[in-house]
């Protein structure tokens, strides 16, 4: 759940029973913001309406009482990040202040709660390719999903993300190599299958640890330094983090591709064609989702992971590949990426109006381009 869990499954359960499902009326495009010379934090303060409607998506409503709780916890939310080393705690302190959001602390101490990756060569053999889907039960977000356009020392870097955030969840550096990330099982302490108990014993003893980084922080790090997919690979592999996660990445030649599946210091890189969803697939680390409503989306993990295999390589439509069970109600965004090419494509997505389990369009398909 990463080291924050902006609430436990229980509270993400909530608020998706609490949603009024509607049919999306007319699709917006993604917007396309250059923070060349900027950072997420200006933008963040510049787009303060959107920024406080990302964070009311994600954690609703909020009682004088839970916005106590949620004072309180991204109080310690504030504490664990100066103490973990992340490069990015003035931003999120810049964007606290400049936008008044309660717990934009604990919103940058989490990171996604389902996905799907596939790390292959592109299917005229040239080139790597990257496919991804996000699944997150908040809604609103495939909606409200933006692409960035960033700067760091070793180049130039586009990601798909939301104001607010300060991390990075999924990426392409043209000429260098495209990256994502997806939370792992977890490890399991409590003596009863609960799985909110477990999130948040995971919580606590993240947030006691101190000198290891959040791991999608790790990746923004990545991406602003790495000069290429060999510097980028050892960066995931032997940066010590906060707390379990998975990388796909993928270079520029069709063999620079790999998922790498990473505890606080261990790693398991599978190389070739690899596929990430939310199970350790490579790796013999401990985690596993347990049974439960909450795990229900996890349990396919191994369904998702072959069925997007099967697209390494091959041809077709935009987007053709994300069918069931990759697309799953909680699916929020698509994405595919060729850091040789230079090109990005991604679609925003949330719940079908009359399907729980599925997912339709929220956006217009966004095609950039570095070259344009």
């Amino acid at each position: 759940m990463g080291a924050g869990a902006i609430g436990s499954v229980a509270h993400q359960s909530y608020l998706s029973s609490t949603h009024r499902r509607t049919a999306p009326g007319v699709l917006p495009p993604i917007p396309v913001f250059d923070l060349r010379k900027s950072d997420p934090a200006a933008h963040a303060v510049d787009g303060k309406e959107r920024t406080l409607a990302l964070a009311d998506a994600c954690l609703g409503p909020l009682t004088p009482a839970a916005r106590l709780a949620v004072s309180g916890a991204d109080a310690l939310a504030r504490r664990w990040l100066l103490a973990s080393g992340t490069p990015y705690a003035d931003e999120i302190a810049r964007i606290a202040a400049g936008t008044g959001v309660d717990g934009a602390h604990l919103l940058n101490a989490s990171y996604e709660w389902g996905c799907t990756a596939l790390a292959a060569p592109a299917p005229d053999g040239e080139s790597a390719r990257l496919l991804r889907t996000l699944d997150w039960p908040f809604h609103g977000l495939g909606q409200r999903v933006e692409l960035w356009r960033q700067r760091g020392p070793a180049g130039e870097f586009a990601h798909l993300s939301w104001p607010g955030a300060v991390g990075l969840l999924t990426g392409m550096a043209p000429a260098r190599f495209a990256a994502a990330i997806n939370q792992p099982p977890l490890r399991r302490r409590a003596p009863i299958d609960a799985i909110a108990i477990d999130a948040a014993i995971a919580t606590l003893s993240t947030w006691r640890s101190s000198g290891r980084i959040p791991a999608l922080h790790l990746l923004r790090r990545v991406f602003e330094t790495a000069p290429d997919f060999s510097a980028a690979r050892e960066m995931l592999e032997r940066t010590p983090i906060a707390a379990p996660a998975i990388f796909t990445l993928v270079g520029l030649a069709p063999g620079e591709t790999c998922v790498i599946e990473r505890d606080i210091e261990a790693f398991e890189t599978r190389q070739g064609v690899a596929s990430a969803a939310n199970t350790w697939r490579y790796a013999n680390f401990p985690g596993e989702w347990g049974t439960g409503r909450a795990s229900e989306q996890a349990h396919d993990s191994d369904q998702r992971a072959e069925m997007i295999e099967g697209w390494a390589g091959r041809a077709g439509a935009p987007f053709e590949w994300v069918k069931a069970p990759i697309l799953n109600g909680m699916t929020r965004l698509a994405v595919e990426a060729d850091p040789a090419k230079g090109t990005l494509r991604a679609l925003g997505y949330e719940e079908a109006p009359n399907d729980a389990d599925s997912a339709v369009p929220a956006t217009l398909p966004l095609d950039w381009s570095a070259a344009a």
